[in-house]
């Protein structure tokens, strides 16, 4: 009977450690496939060498090198210093100071700089040894997205965010790969619980802490933020934002088309600002060589300007597709331009979203006919959607009180 129970205990922890293998090498597969998107590839051999040898190192370290303060060590990430994560990283430094320790996970060197701007606590993930302390006494991890399992030898809290609330279809979540998961609103909480068999004591509603920074960004001064963004003409913003599957125009001949709006924005003294997702496939050289050509049109990927909150504050239009950016932009009560573009595609090929396809409130384009109508509505008539934003802001991220981060705050207490 003893030996039974031995061997209950053996296979129950032979089922943890390749369950952990599994994730780790699952989170590492994708840092890999991340980096070699953003970064040179010639260095990801030397790379491989000092994760790996931290990885050893931390085993050993970690027996050694304790926490010798009373505060919490929390990490955070995010694919830039932007999102969720941030609003919560520098909520937590500005007010909590003496009961938290924060530093920032960057994973580019960008992400690094910006961090290091601000005085901010920053490790290079590439590179850990500088905060070896931090990193092996960690106690929370908190992510929009990664959970970089494989710089930790202990198991820390970890605590997910998100980066985004929309209608495109997104895998199940492996909601046993953290300790909470944070929602949006009560009823994307039950999209979680009704699609994906979430527990719900994972689940706590908290919205998104950057809906917090956009609502503080709406109560400033445009002239600041639009020197901030480094615009140097005046005029309405009009920001095209189109998620990565649908690459530069959903219509025609993508760059030509898209040249065309870039001329209709320079007809009418609209800005045209491009925010295009990480994952966009297109020929960069191409854009570049057409922008050049209009003094009105800035390029404002995540790369240099990691910020979005800021630039959908200053925007006057949204054109966008099926990107989650649109979710946030009904807090504005600003018009939208939505490029109707296969919408079976979301759902059938990659499952069911956390909010459905027709929680859309603006004009829908199906043509390059059809675009130029609802831009030429939007500029002349304003925002014909402004009410069923409203309802829909609500259904899908509550109460925007500004208080998220302070939400997220007592989620950390309360598994401390």
């Amino acid at each position: 009977m003893q030996n039974e129970k031995e061997l209950k205990y053996v296979f129950a922890w032979l089922d943890l450690m390749v369950y952990k293998k599994k994730g780790l090498f699952q989170d590492f597969k994708k840092k890999i496939s991340w980096y070699l998107k953003e970064q040179n590839p010639l260095l990801l051999p030397f790379l491989l060498f000092i994760i790996g040898l931290w990885y050893v190192s931390s085993i050993f370290l970690s027996r050694f090198i304790k926490n010798k303060s009373n505060k919490s060590i929390i990490a955070f990430t995010s694919l830039y210093y932007n999102g969720n994560s941030k609003a919560v990283y520098e909520f937590l430094n500005k007010f909590y100071p003496d009961k938290y320790v924060c530093y920032w996970l960057a994973r580019n060197l960008k992400s690094f700089f910006d961090v290091k701007k601000i005085c901010g606590r920053v490790v290079y993930v590439y590179f850990p040894f500088s905060f070896t302390t931090f990193l092996i006494n960690t106690d929370f991890l908190i992510t929009n997205d990664s959970y970089l399992t494989f710089l930790y030898d202990k198991d820390v809290k970890k605590i997910q965010l998100w980066h985004g609330v929309g209608p495109k279809g997104i895998p199940s979540d492996d909601y046993s790969l953290c300790n909470a998961r944070c929602v949006t609103s009560e009823y994307t909480k039950k999209r979680h619980v009704d699609l994906w068999n979430a527990p719900p004591d994972k689940l706590y509603v908290t919205g998104f802490a950057r809906m917090d920074i956009l609502k503080k960004y709406l109560e400033c001064s445009r002239v600041e933020l639009f020197h901030q963004l480094g615009f140097k003409n005046e005029g309405r913003i009009i920001l095209y934002a189109p998620t990565f599957d649908i690459g530069l125009w959903p219509w025609g001949e993508e760059y030509n088309e898209f040249e065309k709006f870039c001329i209709f924005c320079k007809k009418n003294d609209l800005i045209l600002v491009l925010r295009f997702h990480p994952l966009v496939k297109i020929n960069r050289w191409r854009v570049s060589d057409i922008i050049k050509k209009y003094r009105n049109v800035y390029w404002l990927d995540m790369s240099k300007e990691p910020d979005t909150m800021k630039i959908l504050a200053v925007t006057d239009v949204l054109v966008t597709d099926w990107s989650s950016i649109y979710t946030d932009y009904f807090l504005t009560g600003r018009p939208i331009v939505y490029l109707e573009v296969d919408k079976k595609y979301y759902t059938e090929v990659r499952g069911e979203p956390e909010i459905p396809a027709d929680f859309r409130a603006g004009e829908i384009a199906h043509s390059n006919d059809e675009f130029y109508e609802s831009m030429k509505i939007v500029l002349n008539k304003g925002n014909r959607y402004r009410k069923q934003q409203e309802n829909l802001l609500k259904i899908i991220h509550g109460s925007v009180d500004g208080n998220s981060s302070e939400r997220v705050t007592k989620i950390i207490d309360k598994l401390l």
